[in-house]
């Protein structure tokens, strides 16, 4: 059994996790925030994260106790998407300035590059040193700390540059239908049917 296969029991309590099992989701991070999804709706019900002992909670349990676990479910899975939207809006925002600037013939139009090619070049230097620690003469425990911190800065950079648009527009367009379900009326959990 995946996540996918309890859409059909959440879908209505909880529009917002219903369309995010799953990963069905058409942009880049649609997978993990469905993966959060079933992390969520499993802490919500006090089970384990996996899509049996979720499923298992749902159907037998109280209709009322899973109700109100969905609910809270929802509330914190909304919040995750609105905090996803307001970092792929930030990044969008800061492509929008950068273009400006170029349009503006700008000197500092060029910061961005000049600051990529400073962590790209930053996190190659580091990734040899890790790789090779006995020819640098450096402790490796500090180095890898600092590459798992240029390691996050390289995928930001790399974001940056090479963000989908394409899949951002469908992207918010996901998301705007979803949050157009979680603020509809939502129907109370039946209990399942046990056979």
């Amino acid at each position: 059994m995946d996540w996918s296969a309890l859409i059909p029991l959440v879908a209505n309590a909880a529009p917002t996790i219903g369309g995010l099992l799953g990963g069905l989701i058409p942009f880049p991070g649609g997978s993990i925030l469905g993966t959060v999804a079933g992390k969520v709706l499993a802490e919500a019900l006090g089970v384990p994260p996996t899509p049996e002992a979720v499923s298992a909670a749902i159907t037998t349990g109280d209709p009322a106790t899973v109700q109100a676990a969905l609910s809270e479910a929802e509330a914190k899975m909304q919040a995750e998407v609105e905090k996803h939207r307001a970092d792929l809006a930030d990044v969008a925002d800061a492509r929008a300035t950068n273009l400006a600037l170029v349009k503006a013939d700008s000197s500092i139009s060029y910061a961005p590059a000049v600051v990529s090619a400073i962590v790209l070049a930053g996190f190659g230097i580091l990734s040899f040193i890790a790789m090779k620690p006995d020819l640098t003469g450096v402790r490796t425990d500090v180095t890898l700390f600092l590459l798992g911190a240029w390691s996050g800065y390289a995928g930001a950079v790399v974001t940056y540059w090479l963000g989908s648009s394409a899949g951002s527009t469908d992207k918010s367009a996901q998301i705007e239908r979803m949050a157009a379900a979680a603020s509809a009326p939502k129907p109370l959990v039946k209990a399942a049917v046990k056979k």
